[in-house]
């Protein structure tokens, strides 16, 4: 069994946002919601995989990359590279089809 070693770290919060997560939220649900959002951030800032913010956040990750569109960010960067590559794959396959 493959187990992931585990660091605490601890932050501080002013007492209104404390206050204000205890009305609203289970512990618990707070530390989820940290959690994603910590991995939003990081992956946003291309610091960790995708793979690494589905482990951070303890998701799926297909329920990750949802997660990903409802914040309007994109799970894969697709460039100028990417679209070439696509453009000549499809030029090969059509002259394939077409002998």
């Amino acid at each position: 069994m493959n187990t992931v070693k585990m660091e605490r770290i601890e932050i501080n919060l002013p007492k209104d946002i404390i206050f204000a997560m205890r009305g609203i939220e289970k512990p618990e649900e707070v530390i989820k919601k940290l959690k994603i959002a910590l991995a939003i951030l990081l992956f946003q800032e291309g610091s960790i995989s995708l793979g690494k913010a589905t482990e951070l956040t303890e998701m799926s990750r297909v329920r990750f990359m949802e997660v990903l569109k409802e914040h309007g960010i994109p799970a894969y960067e697709y460039g100028d590279k990417g679209f070439e590559k696509d453009q000549q794959a499809i030029a090969g396959y059509r002259k394939m089809a077409e002998k």
